[in-house]
C-alpha cells in the first residue's frame, strides 16, 4: 500500500506544470555606456532557447548562454524557452549610462569676450556644446523680457532641418541668425527677414516686417528699453535625446531721434 502511494506522488511530481517561475535569466552587466557587450545566461529545463533583441534573432539553441552588444538606450530583449509543448517568455532589459551632451554656453558673432545683444543688429548665435559622440542643435529660441513673442530666428543658408549661419563669408554649424527685438509678421511659410544676407528665407523690400513698432508713424524717433534676453539652446545626441538649457543675455537700449541739419 505504502509502494503504491509513493508510485502516485512521483507521477505527479513528473507531471506537474512548467511555469515562468521555472526559467531564471541573468545578463551582465546589465547596464553600461552603449554600445557595451553583455553575456546572458538562461536556467530552464531542457529545451530550447530563442533571443530576439529586435534587430537580430538568436537561436533556437539548446545552449541558454548569449552574448549581445547593447546599442541603443531602449534596448529590450525577448527570451522564449520552449520543449515542445510548453512556451515560456522574459523581457530582458539594460540600461545605459551615457552622460548627456552638456551645453556650456553660447559665442555671440564669433566673439568669447561678447555678452550683450544689439536691438536690430545682425547677430550670430553658436552653440558650445561638450560631448563626446555625435550632437546637432535642433532649435534655438530667443526671446526679451519686455516682448510678448519669441524672435525670429534663422538658419542661413535654409537647408531644412538644419541649424547653420551664415556669417562674414562662412557657414558656422549648429549656429543661427537672429535680430533682436525682431520678430516676422505671419507668413504661410518662413519668416520674412530683414536682410538680403539670409539666403533662402523672404525679403520684403518695404520692410514693414517686424511685428513691434516703435516711436510716431513718421519713425522721426523711437525708443526700445533695455531688457533681459534668454536664449534657449536644444541639442539632440545620436541616440535621439534632447538635452535643454536657457541663457539669460542682456539686450540693450536704442534710442534715435531725428535732428534736423544745422544750416
Amino acid at each position: 500500500m505504502l509502494l503504491a502511494a509513493g508510485v502516485v506522488a512521483s507521477l505527479t511530481a513528473c507531471t506537474s506544470p512548467i511555469t515562468n517561475a521555472d526559467l531564471a535569466v541573468a545578463m551582465n552587466p546589465r547596464s553600461g555606456n552603449v554600445p557595451f557587450e553583455a553575456k546572458i545566461e538562461c536556467f530552464a529545463p531542457q529545451g530550447t532557447f530563442t533571443l530576439d533583441t529586435g534587430t537580430q534573432v538568436i537561436g533556437p539553441q539548446e545552449d541558454g548562454e548569449f552574448v549581445v552588444t547593447v546599442d541603443r538606450f531602449d534596448w529590450v530583449a525577448t527570451l522564449t524557452w520552449t520543449n515542445g509543448e510548453t512556451i515560456l517568455t522574459r523581457e530582458i532589459e539594460a540600461y545605459a549610462t551615457n552622460p548627456a551632451p552638456y551645453i556650456r554656453g553660447i559665442r555671440i558673432n564669433g566673439n568669447p569676450d561678447l555678452w550683450q545683444l544689439e536691438p536690430r543688429e545682425r547677430t550670430m548665435l553658436e552653440a558650445l556644446v561638450d560631448y563626446a559622440g555625435d550632437w546637432h542643435v535642433s532649435s534655438f529660441t530667443v526671446k526679451g523680457s519686455n516682448d510678448a513673442f519669441p524672435y525670429s530666428v534663422f538658419y542661413p543658408p535654409y537647408v531644412p532641418g538644419v541649424c547653420h549661419a551664415y556669417w562674414k563669408g562662412w557657414v558656422i554649424e549648429n549656429a543661427c541668425i537672429v535680430y533682436p527685438n525682431y520678430t516676422s509678421i505671419e507668413t504661410s511659410g518662413l519668416p520674412y527677414t530683414p536682410s538680403t544676407l539670409d539666403t533662402g528665407y523672404p525679403y520684403a523690400n518695404d520692410g514693414a516686417t517686424n511685428v513691434y513698432t516703435y516711436g510716431d508713424p513718421d519713425d522721426e524717433c523711437f525708443e526700445i528699453p533695455a531688457q533681459q534676453g534668454t536664449v534657449t539652446v536644444e541639442v539632440t545626441d545620436e541616440f535621439g535625446r534632447l538635452t535643454t538649457r536657457a541663457f539669460t543675455v542682456p539686450i540693450q537700449a536704442l534710442g534715435y531721434r531725428y535732428v534736423p541739419p544745422t544750416l
